[in-house]
């Protein structure tokens, strides 16, 4: 009996010894590394996410309105407000301000609750995020169009750099997210109106049945024409910004001068982002997991990261493209005036060329 049970010891040491020298069952290395990719993916979201707050509180306590006597850009005599308030409100730059902040905080806060639930990103927020970073090219945007914003409007310290790139101001509701949420839910709408209107007339055997991402692009790009002009106008119209000088055909409306090419650069974008909208059968922005698949140095497995730059690739390069086309009017062209009567008193006229100067605008005016 002894010799039995030495055996029996024996032999249970040996396949203990076994199991754990034998590396074809070991589980516990592979589920540490994931577990530790899925901790640094969450430590890199939570880092974003501590940035992108801290620079957002610092943001908003410095948030100025008015120009603080800035030498450069007040007008030392400034007259009365050549046009009557639009539908009898007088501070449509707060009136923006306010339905921007709510718009933006429901749209990302929806979407970040959803990311929570489902424990990981949603599509809709790896396009809304990629829409903020191209947001973030405005102040270049701006410049490149010779746009003056209502100088009540709140916005970015007019000492800072980069920011300062703009003529006169940089809205900050509109750069933290303002800009982006209106672009997402904007391209969400071209994208119903395709599905509701257009893509149950279109037959399988037509090219544009065929193609349903160049189909949806034409249809946002077309109804985005209409939308973005309306858009354009209103805003005009209450005042909220002008643009001093353009390039090409201008739209005389009821007062306002709309340049055509700001119509048209618009509703560009708002049909690549309703591109990037269009969702595959996992839920993921479909055009965009195509690019992120397809791309050598990102490799054949698509990640989050992956699929957030690929999007935010997709949605910079649509939006510096035409600022590139805008500078160069801006620089090699021959841009003309774009305003009937200036539409802010207390504003010198910004004529960085002196056209309108010898346009015989009065001013005064700055470069």
């Amino acid at each position: 009996m002894a010799v039995v049970r030495l055996i029996r010891r024996r032999d249970t040491t040996e396949f203990l010894a076994s199991t754990v020298a034998d590396p074809l069952i070991e589980t516990v290395p592979g589920q540490t590394s994931t577990d530790s990719r899925r901790r640094s993916r969450r430590l890199g979201w939570a880092t974003a996410a501590v940035v992108f707050i801290a620079f957002a509180i610092i943001a908003l306590v410095s948030m100025q309105t008015g120009l603080h006597g800035n030498a450069r850009t007040t007008n030392p005599n400034p007259g009365v407000t050549p046009y009557p308030p639009f539908l009898g409100v007088t501070n449509w730059p707060l009136v923006t301000s306010i339905t921007s902040a709510v718009l933006t905080v429901a749209f990302f806060g929806y979407l970040a609750w959803q990311s929570i639930r489902q424990r990981s990103p949603h599509a809709l927020l790896i396009v809304g995020i990629a829409a903020f970073f191209a947001g973030a090219l405005d102040p270049l945007a701006n410049w490149a169009t010779f746009a003056i914003f209502d100088p009540r409007v709140g916005h970015f310290p007019l000492t800072w750099p980069y920011f300062n790139a703009s003529p006169l101001l940089e809205p900050t509701l509109s750069f933290l997210g303002g800009y982006a949420s209106y672009y997402v839910m904007t391209g969400l709408g071209l994208l119903a109106i395709h599905r509701r209107f257009i893509e149950p007339h279109l037959r399988r055997d037509t090219w544009l049945g065929r193609h349903r991402f160049a189909a949806v692009f034409i249809t946002g790009f077309i109804a985005g024409l209409l939308i973005n002009a309306v858009m354009q106008f209103m805003w005009l119209k209450v005042g909220l910004f002008v643009y001093t000088e353009v390039a090409g055909p201008v739209l005389h409306v009821a007062g306002r001068q709309l340049p055509v090419l700001m119509v048209i650069y618009d509703s560009v974008l708002f049909a690549v982002v309703a591109l990037l909208c269009v969702r595959d059968d996992s839920g993921r922005p479909a055009i965009v997991a195509k690019l992120a698949q397809r791309l050598p140095a990102l490799g054949p497995r698509i990640t989050t990261t992956r699929l957030m730059v690929a999007a935010t690739a997709v949605l910079m390069s649509a939006v510096l493209l035409p600022i590139a086309v805008f500078s160069l009017l801006r620089i090699g062209g021959d841009p003309k005036p774009a305003y009937d009567v200036w539409p802010y008193p207390t504003v010198r006229v910004y004529d960085p060329y002196g056209q309108l100067e010898r346009a015989g605008k009065p001013g005064p005016f700055y470069r």
